[in-house]
């Protein structure tokens, strides 16, 4: 487990490094929004911001408030056994063989 949180770590740290290497030309075309899309994004980012401030202490009652989890205690461990339609042979019969006996001669080289 080690091993792998280690791969991760490293294989994230060099991505980290080669990002600022990575060039992001758009070839001298501008894309921006102009005008009315950076407003409309402040707008956004504001309302956003007001209904997180705003619904912060209505979270932080409802929280406070809920119940408790319930653990209640665990069922059987185990499911009770199949019941069968029929019931189990009364002896052991011994099964038929198998192979046939082998022959009583032998093949000459």
């Amino acid at each position: 487990m080690r091993c792998a949180s280690a791969l991760v770590g490293a294989i994230t740290g060099l991505a980290l490094v080669a990002m600022p290497l990575s060039s992001a030309s758009a070839h001298g075309r501008r894309h921006d929004g102009g005008l009315i899309f950076g407003l409309a994004a402040l707008g956004t980012a504001a309302v956003v911001g007001v209904a997180t401030l705003v619904t912060a202490p209505v979270r932080a009652l409802a929280d406070a408030s809920a119940p408790a989890p319930v653990y209640a205690q665990p069922g059987y461990a185990y499911a009770q056994p199949p019941v069968y339609a029929y019931a189990p042979p009364p002896v052991y019969v011994t099964p038929a063989p198998v192979y046939a006996a082998p022959p009583g001669y032998y093949y000459v080289r």
